[in-house]
């Protein structure tokens, strides 16, 4: 089940500007995760496993989605959640009680993700922190501006919602 009347269908130069906005992200996530192993292995297992913790409450919320297995310009490159959602909720269709609540648990992990390296990037260098910060933001403002106006699911997603909120301001 689709939630939307029109199916936005992602162009080359759709799919090139994603991956080329994701090299920042791709950039300080893997910073962190070396700089959390200069901490502590375990931390950067941390942080991957809440990376794939994410990932997977994300994969209930694909559920639905028209892009599920396909394409999708997801946020901070979740892609993994789209073949997850594509291989184990394979033949079940869309549910608003599963998608609020698997929405809800990845969008808490993102940020849990996001800010548990926050701490050791400060003790490790105000400026890693400062970079780190930086470059989520700017990472956020492209993909709310140029993915979430355009994707098929955006009304039903709370990011997708989110955004539109904010552009209509």
């Amino acid at each position: 089940m689709t939630h939307n009347k029109c199916l936005y269908q992602w162009t080359d130069r759709d799919k090139r500007f994603y991956f080329i906005s994701l090299i920042p992200s791709l950039i300080a996530f893997v910073g962190a995760a070396y700089i959390l192993a200069t901490v502590s292995l375990y931390l950067t297992a941390v942080f991957l496993g809440l990376y794939i913790i994410c990932n997977i409450f994300q994969a209930g919320a694909c559920v639905g989605c028209p892009y599920r297995g396909k394409f999708c310009p997801a946020v901070f490159g979740v892609y993994l959640s789209n073949i997850i959602s594509a291989t184990i909720y394979k033949k079940r269709s869309f549910e608003q009680r599963f998608f609020d609540i698997n929405a809800t648990a990845a969008s808490i992990m993102s940020l849990i993700t996001l800010l548990f390296p926050v701490y050791w990037l400060f003790i490790s260098g105000w400026y890693y922190l400062t970079a780190y910060i930086a470059i989520v933001i700017i990472y956020l403002i492209l993909f709310y501006s140029f993915f979430c106006p355009k994707c098929s699911y955006s009304e039903t997603c709370p990011g997708g919602r989110a955004a539109h909120k904010m552009l209509r301001r």
